[in-house]
């Protein structure tokens, strides 16, 4: 397949016209100053419910000239399917887009979160947004969460698809090199217990409730650790609750590294742990499947997707959000039983290999693809 990615420029984040695989790369200005380039790339939420309001000014001159450059690139190649990803904005530009160049190309929707709390704060507006966006021709999210909301905002729910991010297994995979180097580096032998939690400290993540879990496994269990990767506002927070618990010597913080070294800590530790919540809806998050390729069991919450590949018992353990109490029992009856551990890790992989990877979700986009193609031409 021939592929074109159609991104706005911004300021600190920026690739080459065409990548290692092949990939053109279109980065677009909507502004006359480089400068003032600061939509999107993690940038333009704070904590992902509030949008930063002059990121919200910019928006309106960012979609204008998009759906434009997009009606004029549709226009010059005759492309077959466009993947819009972040409904807001770009299935909003997508659409208007189509109908400017006349184009018959198909729009196959994805809701990676944000976006979902964007329309349903917006009120009418985003219920203005919603009967746009449903003229895509395919619609798919990555949690039940996000499906309510978008019902909610006033989509149907049997045109909305549940597909998962997947992940790279050739990138992403245990080694047990990297495990004793990077446990070594963390100063924990092969006795002690690594538990692990990689994201943004954003609230929708709900690491406060694995941090208020630590308290009641420090009373079943000394030697462990909690290895946190990210970043975030959310860090003071963080930083009370252990020390009102008195569990600050039971975490370290990693801050933020490269995707490829993220490998390193997948490997090095014995659970991971998703704790997402409720509010703001959130997809799942695809470091729960990164852990899975690498053969880790998994302590996540009911909610933000985590149920698409968590199976309760299976390759680990679901627990109901903001329920710290119950984590911890969940993560002692897991220690307490190293074989299961290994089983669950097992099961993790095997899921991953057979389901969640990226050869088997390019596969499922092609058949709904061509099911499309197919209808059509009925």
């Amino acid at each position: 397949m021939d592929v074109t990615v159609f991104v706005p420029y911004a300021i600190n984040f920026n690739r080459s016209k065409i990548d290692s695989d092949g990939v053109k790369i279109i980065n677009y200005r909507y502004m006359p100053f480089t400068s003032l380039h600061t939509v999107g790339y993690g940038h333009s939420m704070k904590s992902d419910i509030k949008i930063n309001p002059f990121d919200l000014l910019l928006m309106p001159f960012l979609m204008m000239v998009g759906i434009i450059k997009l009606a004029l690139l549709l226009r010059k190649d005759k492309f077959d399917l466009i993947q819009a990803h972040w409904a807001v904005p770009n299935t909003l530009m997508a659409v208007f887009a189509r109908a400017l160049a006349f184009s018959k190309v198909k729009i196959l929707t994805s809701f990676p979160g944000s976006d979902v709390t964007v329309i349903t704060r917006l009120g009418w507006l985003g219920k203005l947004c919603a009967k746009i966006i449903a003229k895509s021709d395919y619609l798919s999210c990555n949690s039940s969460d996000l499906r309510d909301d978008l019902v909610q905002a006033g989509l149907d729910n049997n045109i909305i698809d549940s597909v998962i991010y997947g992940v790279d297994e050739e990138d992403i995979f245990f080694s047990a090199t990297e495990r004793s180097e990077t446990r070594r580096a963390l100063s924990v032998s092969e006795d002690d217990a690594v538990l692990l939690m990689i994201g943004r400290f954003v609230p929708k993540k709900g690491f406060s409730t694995a941090f208020e879990s630590l308290k009641y496994i420090a009373g079943h269990k000394k030697n462990f650790k909690l290895v946190v990767v990210g970043n975030g506002a959310l860090r003071n927070e963080y930083d009370e609750i252990l020390r009102r618990d008195h569990t600050e010597s039971f975490v370290t913080f990693i801050g933020e590294i490269p995707v490829h070294d993220l490998r390193k800590y997948y490997s090095a530790c014995d659970l991971f742990l998703m704790p997402s919540r409720r509010l703001p809806s959130d997809g799942l998050n695809v470091v729960v499947v990164e852990a899975m390729a690498c053969g880790r069991a998994i302590v996540a919450s009911r909610v933000g997707g985590n149920d698409l590949v968590v199976f309760d018992g299976v390759n680990g353990y679901l627990h109901d959000e903001n329920n710290p109490q119950q984590l911890a029992e969940l993560v002692i009856k897991l220690l307490g039983n190293p074989a299961s551990i290994e089983k669950m890790g097992q099961k993790s992989l095997q899921l991953v290999r057979q389901m969640f990877n990226w050869d088997a979700i390019a596969k499922y986009y092609l058949d709904k693809y061509n099911d499309l193609k197919t209808k059509e031409n009925r």
